[in-house]
């Protein structure tokens, strides 16, 4: 597999200016590199070096599983842009996810796609720093 800078220089590439300050404002490479760090580990040696212990031992095999598929989805690029967000995730999968990057979620907007399907526009703020990002997750109807 890529290394984590690898694919942050490639995704880096492919933004026009616009993007790029969506990148950057949304603190991508500290999330894309959680997640990396996330899907390289795996769950027991993530949490034992993660300064909240998470993900927390009482998520259930679900929440696991979409934590997996969140981290898949953000080292391919997708949630910072309303264009490409997440996909196939709960709200409450999407809070975890979060939580797992240490953000707490701070107000949140839905809006109905042109699909028919409902996007979810969140901002999250890091709990240690005070640092607010937006991100989106498409859920299907």
């Amino acid at each position: 597999m890529k290394s984590n800078y690898e694919i942050l220089d490639e995704l880096m590439d492919e933004l026009n200016e616009e993007e790029s300050d969506l990148f950057i404002n949304n603190e991508f490479p500290y999330i894309h590199t959680k997640a990396y760090s996330y899907l390289q580990d795996g769950t027991e040696k993530y949490r034992s070096t993660d300064a909240f212990n998470l993900p927390n031992e009482s998520w259930s095999k679900s929440d696991l599983d979409e934590m997996e598929s969140g981290c898949k989805q953000i080292v391919s690029g997708k949630g910072f842009r309303k264009e490409y967000p997440l996909e196939n995730l709960s709200i409450r999968g999407c809070y975890l996810l979060f939580k797992l990057f240490h953000f707490k979620r701070v107000k949140q907007k839905v809006t109905k796609m042109d699909n028919g399907n409902m996007l979810d526009e969140i901002e999250f703020e890091h709990v240690m720093n005070g640092t607010k990002v937006i991100y989106y997750n498409a859920i299907p109807l």
